[in-house]
C-alpha cells in the first residue's frame, strides 16, 4: 500500500452560515433562494440577501455565490 493510500483523508472545514456576505455590497447573505426568482432566468440562486433579494450582480450581471467574512 502507498502512503497516500493510508493517509487520513484532508479535514473538511464548514463553513459558518452567518459569516456569509454578498461579495457585491458586503451585506449578510442567508442559505435561502431569493423571493420571486422568475422560472424563465434558469436555476434560482441557493443565498441571497436577508431580505430575500437576490446578492449583486457581478460585472457580467452573473449572480455570485456568497463569500466567507473574515475575522
Amino acid at each position: 500500500m502507498s502512503v497516500a493510500e493510508t493517509a487520513p483523508p484532508p479535514a473538511v472545514r464548514g463553513v459558518d452560515p452567518d459569516a456569509l456576505l454578498c461579495p457585491g455590497c458586503h451585506e449578510t447573505a442567508v442559505c435561502a433562494p431569493p423571493s420571486g426568482w422568475p422560472e424563465r432566468a434558469g436555476a434560482r440562486p441557493e443565498f441571497s440577501h436577508r431580505d430575500g433579494s437576490v446578492l449583486c450582480p457581478d460585472g457580467r450581471g452573473r449572480v455570485p455565490e456568497p463569500v466567507e467574512a473574515t475575522s
